[in-house]
């Protein structure tokens, strides 16, 4: 058992997980009164474009609490970069960092009123999440946007084949979400771009050849360096590498 001391009102309670600060939510919420005047919210920005796209993947905004969950162990690379992306875009918020016990999950919380007002308003809706208007306007903020999306929604596959030539690595570009909104976006951003996204009845679409992943790169790129890394590989050699070191991750 875990004891604590409310940093709100200070009274003694046990602890459902050690970073927990408060005892109850609404200690946390009279406690997050007291400083919403003091969070600096973020003027329109391809950075502010791109964490959008990061919510509306992994994102959620709620009562007194906005908050990204991500692999620990698949995106420990890119941890930081979203930690350190939300800490610059709201100074004056305070940030709880929460590894989910028994899952290989973490949340980056941010621990504000004032923030999940703001979020919401940019489309950060439960159940109803949408894009707002001033990242349709304009093309830099659309492409951040897409890669707020694509680094927390999508993947890299692979599949080898022999030919006369020898063996060939075959690369997928995927996206995968259930909201037709965000899927319609992704897929006519991508056609804006020049590119020819196949989609499928599983509510999901890709992007097939090493062209195409290419200009997805050169063009919108990868925040994820974990997606980042396998959209380089493109022969044998560098896949066995890579697979060498996603399945024995203690040699990286």
């Amino acid at each position: 058992m875990i004891i604590g001391t409310c940093l709100f009102c200070k009274r003694k309670y046990r602890k459902r997980e050690k970073k927990r600060k408060f005892c109850s939510l609404s200690c946390s919420s009279s406690y997050n009164k007291n400083g919403l005047n003091q969070v600096i919210l973020p003027r329109k920005s391809r950075l502010l474009a791109e964490f959008i796209g990061i919510c509306l993947g992994d994102g959620y905004a709620s009562g007194y609490q906005a908050g990204i969950t991500l692999n620990s162990i698949a995106d420990r690379n890119y941890l930081l970069y979203v930690e350190d992306l939300a800490r610059n875009l709201f100074p004056g918020a305070t940030f709880s960092i929460i590894k989910r016990k028994k899952e290989n999950a973490i949340d980056i919380r941010i621990n504000s009123k004032t923030v999940v007002i703001f979020l919401k308003g940019m489309g950060v809706i439960p159940n109803a999440k949408t894009i707002p208007d001033w990242i349709l306007k304009e093309e830099k903020y659309t492409r951040a946007c897409v890669r707020g999306l694509f680094d927390t929604e999508g993947s890299i596959s692979f599949k080898c084949y022999r030919g006369k030539n020898g063996i060939s690595v075959y690369k997928q570009l995927n996206f995968r979400n259930s909201n037709m909104i965000l899927m319609g976006f992704v897929k006519n951003s991508l056609i804006n771009l020049g590119l020819k996204p196949t989609t499928t009845m599983r509510r999901s679409l890709y992007l097939s050849n090493h062209d195409s992943i290419d200009t997805y790169r050169k063009k919108i790129g990868f925040s994820n360096p974990k997606l980042r890394e396998r959209s380089l590989i493109e022969d044998i050699s560098a896949y066995l590498n890579w697979k060498t070191r996603f399945d024995n991750p203690a040699i990286t």
